[in-house]
């Protein structure tokens, strides 16, 4: 390999005018990084980085001399630290904003470290402290090339090819099998942020030692566990099934996840036909599910089966385990049971079924769910609902239903903890979003009150804006300047499942201008944001209070997200939502639709401080941490692991999966080992909490 030149990063120097002009009022330009390092063992390891901003490259090179009293391990370690403040110092005198980094080496150092294992920590650690000390996201990869400067511009242009260059917030494609339609989670594992220790210091031993052994028992009898949804981003489900597989991966478990290939027009139907007419959000019969409706519903479902998860594709006629997520594609489920008699079949309910509804003859929910339970999730061994009993449709057997509250991950984008220089990028990127949608945006010096959620009919947005002109109007009345009273932001992404987005977002829109609320438009930041994971988390984090004023919901994460930020949450007793939230501990709850309400408890947060900080205490209590374990990745694996190792046939006696009875003829659940539970809706945790 080439002799290295050691040419350095330019830095500029504080107070200069290019330094100066960088920062005002600017985003931080992006740009990726590739690192190379080659390994000698012989006394240094040479190095070398590249920054590529799409255009142009800038190399910087270097060698380590080692200590010859220092292990491997350790000389990689004291190296990490050198390149991390290197590229540190590099992209804060220019004002850049490193959004990914490729690490990587060349065939020969690969060999060195495939033949010492221990000197894959340091690399994984640079890894990780790449996306937790400078919120980029880390990919590795073997890099060739006639020198270190060239393997290192290789990895910056492979990096940006990875990513999504006009979305800011460190977000890797979202890459899909064409062959399988799987979701290759995290660039297919080249993506690479977390190690199992950082989900260990996270989590409760208890839970951690359960985690550690059911994954142990799901390798040695080598269970093979499928997840199927209709889309791999937008969406609470989606988010959870990214953390799955990464922790599962993490741990050695066979773990997969596929989507169905999108069809607009059978989104039309799951959406609005199928989502919201079970959530009870419109009465209109022209949301009624007609037999054309059916038709191209299952017929999409029966093509996504044949051309990518059927008979010779090593999908489903090869898992034990097969978790169905909502109704979108469980058209599948019949041909699963043909296909496959002996995998065990999970449906699993996220949203809000208005079990009321579907008990009422000749209504549209009754006829909906006679429609999809009689033909498709009837055959299914298992019904995973929300903690909710209202939740549980007609002619479920309760004997056959667990249940399981929905779940968000600590070390993602959306939750990990940012430090102010990250926050203010971030406010900086909102803005840019605003100012690009006509809004106003978030101003540097007047707290705000937020609500994140996807701009559809549940979520309860009018009520949001009604809220906050009477909160308005009441800080107005006690003499507060207008320049002193919080401004209101509603935000959130979008899915590509959900064709309700843009009508919902345009209705606000209009609702803005009414008299009654055009005097405030200016404080109101309503904003759809691009797929960008810290971006909602920044904002979050800086915001006064949250509200969530959803009419229906299923189980929202984003209470969950806000109080682990320790925000308290003003929220309406919907759904799951009750569930989530202390009522005068950790969060206020009004009843739906009393905007007064939620004004009133607005007005008393903001305007008492000590009232307001005893939440914050309340919220930062080991007893609450404790209590938010149960809705984070580690217990929700241990949960779906559980299952797994319950129900699988697979290392239990092949006799048992040969003689199974039917699904509906067993009042329960036939398990893998032939026995018969009764689940009579009792939360998942509770069996594996107290067995052995």
């Amino acid at each position: 390999m080439a002799h290295l030149s050691h040419r350095k990063f330019s830095i500029l120097e504080a107070g200069s005018p290019r330094y100066v002009l960088s920062r005002k009022k600017a985003i931080g330009k992006s740009i990726y990084l590739g690192v190379a390092v080659s390994y000698e063992c012989e006394g240094q390891i040479e190095w070398a980085c590249s920054s590529y901003d799409g255009t142009e490259f800038e190399s910087h090179e270097d060698t380590f001399i080692t200590d010859p009293s220092s292990t491997g391990p350790e000389q990689l370690e004291k190296l990490n630290n050198i390149i991390i403040q290197t590229v540190r110092d590099f992209a804060t005198s220019h004002n850049y904003r490193i959004q990914g980094v490729c690490i990587g080496c060349d065939e020969k150092t690969a060999k060195i470290v495939a033949a010492d294992p221990a000197l894959k920590c340091p690399i994984r650690s640079m890894c990780t402290r790449f996306w937790f000390d400078l919120d980029a996201a880390p990919c590795t990869y073997t890099l060739r090339g006639l020198s270190l400067t060239e393997e290192a511009a290789s990895a910056a242009r492979k990096v940006y090819d990875w990513f999504t260059p006009q979305f800011p917030g460190s977000i890797p494609r979202i890459a899909v099998d064409p062959e399988t339609n799987e979701v290759l989670v995290d660039m297919d594992g080249h993506c690479h942020m977390l190690d199992l220790e950082h989900f260990e210091q996270t989590t409760d031993k208890p839970t951690w030692d359960k985690l550690l052994q059911l994954s142990e028992q799901c390798k040695q009898r080598k269970l093979k566990i499928i997840f199927f949804n209709s889309t791999p981003q937008g969406g609470g489900v989606a988010l959870m099934r990214h953390a799955t597989i990464r922790l599962m991966r993490l741990l050695g478990v066979d773990c997969r996840w596929f989507v169905a290939k999108p069809n607009p027009d059978v989104f039309v139907i799951t959406k609005r036909k199928f989502h919201n007419v079970f959530q009870g959000v419109t009465q209109d019969e022209q949301y009624r599910l007609l037999q054309e409706d059916k038709d191209l519903w299952v017929e999409w479902c029966e093509q996504n089966f044949s051309n990518y998860w059927g008979q010779g594709k090593g999908v489903v006629d090869t898992a034990d385990v097969i978790i169905m997520d909502d109704p979108q594609v469980s058209a599948i489920i019949p041909h699963i049971r043909k296909l496959n008699p002996t995998a065990r079949i999970i449906y699993r309910s996220h949203i809000e079924i208005r079990g009321d509804l579907a008990g009422v003859p000749g209504s549209m929910q009754y006829d909906l769910w006679d429609f999809l339970w009689s033909g498709f999730i009837s055959k299914t061994d298992l019904f995973i609902s929300h903690p909710v009993a209202g939740f549980i449709p007609p002619r479920v057997p309760h004997a056959k239903v667990a249940l399981m509250p929905a779940a968000t991950d600590e070390l993602d984008g959306l939750n990990k903890k940012m430090s102010p220089s990250d926050l203010e990028y971030y406010r900086r990127v909102f803005n840019r979003c605003a100012e690009d949608q006509g809004s106003p945006g978030i101003s540097g010096d007047r707290p705000y009150v937020i609500q994140i959620a996807r701009f559809d009919p549940a979520k309860g947005i009018p009520d949001v804006i009604e809220a906050y002109r009477a909160f308005r109007e009441q800080l107005t009345a006690r003499g507060m300047e207008d320049d002193q009273q919080p401004q209101l932001v509603l935000c959130g992404h979008g899915s590509i499942d959900d064709p309700d987005g843009t009508v919902v977002y345009e209705e606000i829109i209009q609702l803005l201008n009414q008299p009654e609320y055009r005097s405030y438009a200016q404080d109101m930041c309503v904003v759809r944001l691009p797929a960008s994971d810290q971006l909602l988390c920044a904002v979050l984090r800086g915001s006064f209070c949250a509200l969530q004023l959803s009419h229906r919901e299923g189980f929202e994460v984003k209470v969950t997200e806000s109080l682990a930020k320790y925000k308290p949450v003003i929220a309406y007793r919907s759904g799951g939502i009750p569930l989530q939230i202390e009522d005068g501990k950790t969060g206020i709850l009004v009843e739906r639709g009393n905007t007064k309400g939620v004004a009133d408890a607005l007005t008393r947060l903001y305007t008492d401080t000590a009232y307001y900080q005893d939440f914050i205490n309340e919220l930062r209590t080991k007893e609450q941490d404790s209590k938010r374990q149960q809705f984070f990745t580690p217990f929700q694996s241990v949960n779906w692991l559980y299952l797994a190792t319950e129900l699988a046939y697979k290392g239990n006696d092949e006799a048992v999966a040969t003689n199974q009875p039917a699904v509906t003829e067993v009042e329960g659940t036939y398990m893998g080992n032939g026995e018969v539970r009764q689940w009579n809706a009792k939360y998942v945790r509770e069996y594996w909490q107290n067995s052995a």
